[in-house]
Parts: C-alpha cells; structure tokens; sequence
C-alpha cells in the first residue's frame, strides 16, 4: 500500500514536470516568435524609410522602388540572375528551375543554337513558360567571338570595323546586327568592347576596335547609339578595361595596377562615351587594381560601380562577368546582375546569400520596362 502510493506520487511529480516543461517549452516559442515578429517589423520599417530615401534621390526610379517594395526577397533575388541553360529545346526541368526561383536572365551559347527556326522556338517558350519579360543575352561580337553561326555578319569582327574609321559602318553594322537578333527573340547584346588593347600583340587585340582610345570611344558610341535605335540592350565590356592587363581572366585574375585618374585620362573613355550615348549596362570584369580595392576584383567590388556613377556618370545596372570562369569566385553580389554559364542547378549555392539592393532591382526594372515598350 505504501509502495504504491509513493508510486502515485512519483508519477504526479513526473507529469507535473512534463507539464511545467511543456509551459516552459510553448513560452520559450511564444518569445521568440514575438521577437521574430518585432524583429521583421523593424526590418519592415527600415526598408519603408529606406525606399522613402531612395525615391527621394532618385524620382525618376520611384515606381520602379515602389514595385520591387512589394517583391518578395526571392523575386529580388531573381531579378540580379542571368544563367546558362544546357538547352536547345526547352524542359520542364529548366523551366521548373527557372519559375522556381524567379530567375529573370539567361545566357544563350554556342550549345543552345542549331537553326532559325530552333532558336526562335526557343526563346519564345521562354518567354511563354517562364516569363514574357526576360532578359535573353548573347555574345555575338563578331569575328573571334559567334555564338550563331548563320549569322550573316559574323565574320566582321570589331578590328575590321575600327579599320574602315567610319562611324556610319559602325552605326550600320551594330543596327543590323542588333534587328537580327531581335528577331531571334534575343533582346540583349554582351557588347560593346570598350577595351583599349595596348599592342597588336594583345589576346584581345582582334576582338578591339582600335589601339586608340578616341577612335575605340567614336565605335563604341556608334554601336550603342545603333543599338538603341534598334530596341536592344546594350551591356558594355570588361571595365575598368582588358587592354592593358596580360592575363585572361578566364585564367586567372589579371591586375592592372592604375590610378582612377590616370584610367579616366584612357581607358575609361570609351565607357564615358558609350555611356553618354545611353548603354544601360556595363559588364564588370574579374580585373584587380590595388588603387581601387586591394582586396577584391572589378565584378566583386562595389567600388567600381561607384566609380561609375560618380566620375561617368553612369544610371543603369552592372553585370558581373561570368562568376565561374575563374573556378575562384563562390559568391555573388547583391548591387547588380550575377552572370554565370553554369544551369542555376549548379550554381544555386553561390546565391543563397546574395540580398538583392533595392536600387539595383529598381533599375533593372527601369531596363526591361523600357526595352519592352521599345518592341512593342
């Protein structure tokens, strides 16, 4: 009798126990959801008096602002995308993965191309499946760098242009250029090259429109003036500029080792003209210059794009160049578009972190408003 009732009592002590941890357990819950939900209030009213300041600096960007407020943060993410796709004929798989995580760019190559006929196909399922305003870019320079080989143009490459010192060929070519891709379904043209190689022997001496920088700033504003005209996307390549580094960053990290002063006096001057004659993007490279960021490269910094705004006066979006070419980079930025030729499947990772600015979404908005009204 007396066994079971110190049993009893053992038993109450035990379920009032599990009782007092149940209480302690829900309380400890019922905390840290309020401090979660305090917390996200202030996240809340910090990105409200954030969006107020950048509407207030820039008017001309505030229904951009407005609209990217009411993104989700994967929707942001989504917009600072540009990825390779591996196919000629789209898939559930791609476009699952595309609409998933509302990837708003893609990269075409040589491997996505056969014909006309399959190209347009695949563009527009792109643009039917996944979203009617995606960016679809390609490098279609000419010459060295084709990606479709029907192109009647492609033989021309950049040197050959610069060579003929006319701006209308410049203007002529760009344009024409510019329909026929249009009319593939690609509204985005890696391009122009606004480097200044420094001698005939430069890996991208035939990929340049010129050793000079005057005649290099006359091409490029051409081009993008014909660009436009046409209704396509223009993204200007490598800043802070290739010609005089002696590495190809599909190798490793080239350096060039200049002053902003000396760089504006050069080789900023085909970006500065470019620039003026409204590209609206420019394609930042994995170039070092320890007189700008000791630490990190052109398309991980966003020094280089202060240096865009403040000193050439630039108001669209930077693109990085390709984050996997170099096998070193395993991150992305948050202050422009991410470009990598790897399917997102692969490069997921690289993303995770990345916290799309406001600003940058913004204006990226801006771009594909304006190039969609300039096709309709």
């Amino acid at each position: 009798m007396f066994k079971s009732a110190e049993t009893n009592k053992n038993i109450i002590k035990i379920i009032i126990c599990l009782f007092l941890l149940i209480i302690l357990i829900y309380a400890a819950k019922l905390l840290l959801t309020i401090i979660q939900e305090k917390m996200y209030i202030s996240e809340l009213n910090q990105e409200k008096i954030y969006i107020s300041e950048l509407k207030k600096k820039y008017p001309y960007l505030s229904e951009y602002i407005d609209e990217v407020g009411k993104m989700s943060k994967i929707e942001r993410k989504g917009l600072l995308l540009m990825v390779g796709i591996k196919d000629k004929v789209l898939s559930e798989e791609t476009i699952k993965i595309l609409k998933d995580n509302k990837i708003m760019g893609v990269i075409l190559f040589s491997y996505n191309v056969q014909d006309e006929k399959q190209l347009k196909q695949l563009t527009s399922d792109l643009r039917k499946y996944v979203n009617p305003n995606m960016l679809i870019s390609i490098d279609q320079e000419g010459g060295e760098v084709n990606r479709i080989n029907f192109d009647k143009l492609k033989n021309i490459s950049p040197k050959m242009i610069g060579d003929t010192n006319s701006y209308e060929y410049a203007y002529e070519v760009a344009y024409n250029k510019s329909k026929f891709l249009l009319d593939l379904g690609i509204n985005m043209i890696l391009g122009p090259l606004c480097d200044i190689p420094n001698d005939t022997n430069s890996y991208i001496y035939n990929r340049s429109f010129s050793t000079n920088a005057y005649k290099v700033s006359e091409m490029v504003k051409a081009t993008v003036k014909a660009q436009r005209d046409a209704g396509i996307i223009s993204v200007l390549k490598h800043f802070p500029g290739h010609g005089d580094t002696t590495v190809n960053s599909h190798n490793d990290f080239p350096s060039i080792d200049k002053s902003t002063n000396e760089l504006l006096s050069k080789e900023f001057l085909p970006f500065k003209s470019a620039i003026e004659a409204g590209a609206e993007m420019v394609l930042v490279s994995h170039i070092k210059n320890k007189y700008i960021d000791d630490k990190y490269p052109a398309s991980m910094s966003k020094k280089y794009l202060d240096i865009l705004e403040n000193d050439l006066g630039f108001e669209g979006v930077v693109i990085t160049d390709d984050l996997v070419m170099t096998g070193t980079i395993d991150k992305g930025i948050n202050f422009g578009i991410n470009l990598t030729s790897n399917v997102y499947e692969k490069a997921e990772d690289m993303f995770k972190d990345v916290d799309a600015d406001i600003l940058s979404c913004a204006r990226v908005l801006k771009i594909i408003s304006e190039n969609k009204l300039s096709r309709t």
